[in-house]
């Protein structure tokens, strides 16, 4: 998650001590002592405690602009709503890859609502509402002034174009539309060798509810796509998936780097155990672990062991602790994806009505009419906030 950085830097360590400590005979009771801090009752025989002792940033470039990422499918805010339980989406590869490298999900826009949400557990449930996007549809004229769209359009998102010139027919002027029958009868008989196509959003079947729980993926509700919750779920929150028909330009990347120290503290009974421990956790992590996280953007980076110390259990028995330390320096990538918005799918002549509107208006052609049909809203920017020109300008 993206606000979880040190968090599931440990996690991801702690979970691989405990695969590798699980297969030795001698210390099967490690493996639950294995935390990222010291929740025990009272001391176990043995244990590993996982903490973090610094982080320095590493600046990747003035502003930490990595670059455009282009996808089918990116995040948008429903308006009155903070959308906050989705901390980011990506499309699921293995999804497309089963479907014969296409997208398994028809474009349009896919609105999540929080239905369910238990705060003590995390768990909760959801509802996908589904408003379908259909470009360029060849209509079938019953006939030469009746058309037939195959399916009832969402109020007020149909476009007709006369091909083979691409102009736009003007609603009440060149068609007359029927709402309750999803058909359309033009004022001039359709000549030959024209046709007419269609755009327009339709409202699908909703599917649901899906479970879901905290700080875990979803990859089955909207297939292609992966859906990560974070631990701000709410019920009754709200947010929207859109997807396109092709991978277009969808997010701003911005990443950097982070080195981070770790801090490994070793707890033992007896002085054998604290050092076979800690010599082979370290051969581990330094060996078998580092070449495997590699590719995952975390890169191990030294690896420095620590003193010895004691620590009284018993004063009568003369009983100890035995403690030793060593730290892992670790070099880790992140990431945050800002969405773009809705992408401009063409561009037309304006008539002079619509030219007068803007200049009494200049709202009416904003980037905030390209979404409000749809309900959704872009994401803001957190890098670009109150800025009126970037590094590149065209003049």
């Amino acid at each position: 998650m993206y606000y979880q950085i040190t968090e599931a830097l440990k996690r991801r360590f702690i979970h691989e001590l405990r695969g590798y400590w699980a297969t030795h005979p001698k210390y099967t009771d490690l493996v639950d002592n294995i935390q990222g801090k010291y929740s025990f009752k009272e001391r176990p025989q043995y244990g590993i405690i996982v903490k973090t002792s610094g982080a320095t940033k590493v600046e990747m470039s003035p502003d930490n602009f990595i670059g455009t990422v282009h996808s089918y499918a990116y995040l948008a805010r429903v308006p009155k709503f903070p959308g906050t339980f989705l901390e980011w989406i990506r499309e699921d590869a293995n999804a497309i890859s089963r479907n014969n490298g296409r997208f398994p999900s028809l474009p349009g826009v896919y609105y999540i609502e929080i239905t369910e949400h238990d705060p003590v557990s995390g768990v909760g449930e959801f509802y996908v509402d589904r408003l379908l996007d259909v470009g360029h549809e060849r209509v079938t004229m019953v006939t030469p002034t009746q058309g037939q769209l195959q399916q009832v359009p969402l109020n007020g998102t149909l476009s007709l174009y006369l091909y083979p010139s691409s102009r736009r027919l003007v609603p009440g002027a060149d068609y007359e539309y029927n709402p309750e029958e999803g058909s359309f009868t033009l004022a001039q008989p359709l000549g030959r060798g024209l046709s007419v196509a269609a755009d327009y959003r339709y409202p699908a079947a909703s599917t649901g509810p899906h479970a879901f729980g905290e700080m875990r993926g979803d990859s089955m509700s909207i297939p292609g796509v992966v859906l990560a919750f974070g631990r701000l779920a709410k019920k009754g929150d709200r947010a929207a998936i859109v997807i396109q028909g092709k991978r277009l330009p969808a997010y701003l990347e911005y990443g950097g780097r982070w080195n981070i120290s770790l801090d490994f503290d070793i707890v033992a009974r007896d002085v054998y155990s604290q050092q076979e421990i800690a010599d082979r956790t370290i051969t581990w992590i330094y060996g078998n672990m580092r070449p495997r996280v590699a590719d995952e953007g975390v890169e191990i980076l030294d690896v420095n062991l620590g003193g010895e110390t004691e620590e009284i259990y018993d004063e009568n028995g003369d009983d100890y602790f035995y403690n030793s330390s060593f730290s892992v320096t670790v070099e880790t990538e992140w990431s945050m994806h800002v969405p773009l918005g809705a992408p401009i799918r063409s561009i037309e002549i304006a008539t002079p009505a619509q030219l007068s509107a803007s200049a009494d208006n200049p709202g009416v052609f904003s980037e905030g009419t390209l979404s409000s049909g749809l309900g959704i809203q872009r994401v803001q920017d957190p890098f670009l906030v109150g800025r009126t020109r970037t590094f590149e300008m065209i003049r």
